[in-house]
């Protein structure tokens, strides 16, 4: 009763604009060919079409992720004159910045080269404690791709032999994306709030995906995100000046504490580690942004 309290008393309860997001009427816009090299729970990647209007409808030169994670979009986008990643989890933006840098990049792809997947390798490579931040990458990055899921909080294996992206394909991975965070992107640890809220002389756009507000948190994140971040987030979009497209669950709560937005409805097959097409779920979702979309 609290929380509902709160809620009632940051918006009016009359919903702005709720519609479904009809991707057929969606024209299609320009995509990069770069896959992240990591793997998240609540990755956009698979899901990126229904992303592609809200950057395809503004013009922009910078883009802004707060909540990093695989950083899926950013790499399906076309690359833009100014770009800053950010994320809370040092172990994840630790790895993104050794990928960044030429040298470290290529280090660590020597690292990784011929190494067959194994449980016992997965329990050992969980057991070790890096000493530089290579190592420290290396270690993150073996975890990812071997964890089922992609989950890094308390992971277990999960490599599949074929269904998994195999070792002879990271390098590339890799190396690819290093390509694109090379030039005029920021990597930053630091409070979701620090990216949103800095000014800045250029057009921005935010892509905001931050850790749902019904998610199992305990089970995916290692780092938790309560009642009080929603609406410390819900506030600070509320008085931005910059573009922003945000991703929620779709429940009752985040509908009303966003009813001054643009909402759309959509669904999709979530994709889980190594699941059939026949065994995924639908996911029912929100995409809430401060201006409307190009529709045909």
């Amino acid at each position: 009763m609290q929380q509902l309290k709160l809620i009632n008393d940051i918006v009016d309860k009359s919903y702005a604009s709720i519609q479904k997001l009809d991707i057929s009427k969606i024209k299609k816009c320009k995509t990069d060919k770069t896959r992240p090299f990591l793997r998240y729970p609540g990755s956009k990647y698979n899901a990126s079409k229904y992303i592609m209007p809200f950057w395809d409808s503004i013009e922009f030169n910078e883009y802004r992720e707060p909540f990093l994670g695989s950083g899926a979009i950013f790499f399906k986008m076309p690359k833009v004159e100014y770009s800053w990643l950010n994320d809370i989890d040092d172990d994840l933006i630790n790895c993104f910045s050794i990928i960044a840098n030429e040298k470290t990049r290529l280090d660590l792809i020597k690292k990784i080269e011929n190494l067959k997947p194994s449980k016992e390798l997965f329990d050992d490579i969980k057991n070790t404690k890096p000493i530089n931040s290579i190592d420290k990458a290396y270690r993150y990055f073996l975890i990812n791709r071997m964890a089922y899921g992609g989950i890094m909080n308390k992971p277990n294996w999960g490599f599949h032999p074929t269904k998994s992206v195999q070792p002879d394909k990271w390098g590339d991975r890799i190396m690819q994306a290093g390509i694109k965070l090379e030039d005029n992107v920021k990597i930053t640890k630091k409070s979701y709030l620090d990216v949103i809220n800095a000014e800045s002389n250029n057009k921005v756009w935010l892509f905001v995906d931050p850790p749902y507000f019904k998610a199992d948190q305990k089970r995916a994140y290692a780092h938790s995100f309560n009642y009080k971040d929603h609406i410390e987030l819900l506030n600070s979009l509320k008085k931005t000046k910059h573009y922003f497209c945000l991703t929620y669950d779709n429940c009752e709560e985040i509908k009303e504490l966003y009813s001054w937005a643009n909402i759309y409805e959509i669904e999709w097959m979530y994709h889980t580690a190594n699941s059939k097409v026949a065994s995924r779920k639908m996911g029912k979702e929100l995409i809430i942004s401060n201006y409307k979309i190009h529709q045909v």
